[in-house]
């Protein structure tokens, strides 16, 4: 068994609220959160928290 483009289509539609003129890698950019953390750090407070 295969997918094919027809098996996708119904997921392909767009939505009409969604803004097109903005490059989908920016889009998700702004969706995205950034996240530091110090490994060590982590490590040590769950140590700690035994």
């Amino acid at each position: 068994m295969s997918l094919t483009t027809d098996d996708l289509a119904e997921f392909a539609a767009t939505d009409p609220e969604d803004d097109e003129s903005v490059p989908l890698g920016d889009a998700l950019g702004e969706l995205a959160v950034d996240v530091e953390v110090d490994a060590v750090e982590a490590i040590r407070d769950i140590r700690e928290r035994r």
